[in-house]
């Protein structure tokens, strides 16, 4: 049996930027972090003795004799991509925080079930490559409108500055913080559940359809990340969270589905009560919100969520990984 891991993502700045008909055009660029929170994937392959069937444990319960008939879509995909058609299998999912919440979770688990099959067949496989496989089944195989912020995120995991050339090559720049600035950092973000969630692909297809209608609207969330970063490195705080909520007044007005009353109201309390900006992360319908603390202000911003889910976390500097492997016994 073989279990792995992969963490979700906070996206701060630059999302959007790295769909392909962005980047192809303008290069791309995003500042996201990965949390504590993780996507765990349990592989077996069953021995020979028992029956070649595959069973498949997410929110549904799936027992079939071909991997076709696999309702998954991410597992069938990936299952025939890599050969899996022939072996009997056992996988099983879960996921430490809701899909469909805008923390990279479909990337998560196609990162985590593509790095497991490695591990079965034996071959190593390093960031770079699993998250191009894991953007190629998502946009490819699937027919998704995905960016390739999220795979690029879990597969390597920690606080990272990307950049995108237009050939879809990209470099993976640390931000290096030193520990105090980091957990000083960290500390002021407050992560609240709105209680809502979505399915992130018909929220993409608005974004990027709409794209041309928001040229200059895009080249100013991309000019935001270095600006951001820049501000991280000089701890600049009070700067990084007034960007934040430049940036996502800014994104609010991409589409009109991307807010609604409730989310809006939601992030106007945040505000009032403590947050210098914030944002909502993932495409957008709801999910999370992500809120910076004005210095001092953090339980006072904490303990005005009485009504909402707030999610602790901290830093995961690792990406996607096997956390047990015991072979195929």
């Amino acid at each position: 049996m073989i279990v792995s891991r992969s963490p979700y993502r906070i996206s701060f700045f630059g999302g959007g930027t790295d769909y392909e008909p962005w980047f192809k055009e303008n290069g791309g660029e995003f500042l996201s972090l990965t949390i504590n929170y993780f996507t765990y994937i349990t592989l077996r392959v069953k021995p020979e003795f028992q029956k070649k069937e595959f069973r498949i444990l997410w929110r549904l319960a799936e027992e079939v004799d071909s991997v076709e008939l696999i309702q998954h879509p991410i597992v069938r995909e990936t299952l025939k991509k890599y050969g899996y058609t022939e072996k009997g299998l056992d996988i099983s999912y879960i996921g430490d925080l809701p899909g469909g919440s805008g923390m990279g979770s479909s990337s998560a688990f196609t990162a985590a079930l593509i790095c497991a099959l490695y591990a079965d067949m034996g071959l190593p496989i390093n960031p770079y490559e699993l998250s191009n496989f894991s953007y190629d089944i998502e946009k490819n195989k699937l027919n998704e409108t995905v960016g390739i912020q999220d795979q690029i995120a879990t597969s390597f995991g920690g606080f990272n500055h990307v950049t995108i050339d237009k050939d879809a090559s990209y470099q993976v720049t640390p931000v290096n913080l030193s520990s105090e600035n980091l957990d000083n950092f960290i500390d002021r973000l407050v992560l609240v559940y709105t209680n809502k969630t979505r399915r992130a692909t018909s929220f993409a297809e608005q974004k990027v359809s709409n794209m041309k209608n928001k040229v200059k609207s895009f080249h100013e969330l991309q000019k935001m990340v270095s600006v951001a970063n820049s501000y991280l490195l000089k701890n600049e705080l009070l700067d990084f969270g007034n960007l934040l909520n430049e940036s996502w007044l800014i994104k609010r007005s991409l589409t009109e589905t991307i807010s609604d009353n409730d989310i809006d109201n939601l992030y106007n309390y945040g505000i009032k009560n403590g947050a210098i900006g914030g944002k909502l992360l993932g495409a957008g319908g709801g999910g999370f919100i992500l809120f910076m603390a004005k210095e001092g202000h953090k339980e006072k911003l904490l303990n005005s969520f009485k009504n909402e889910t707030v999610f602790p976390f901290k830093i995961s500097s690792k990406g996607t990984e096997i956390v047990y492997n015991e072979g195929n016994l």
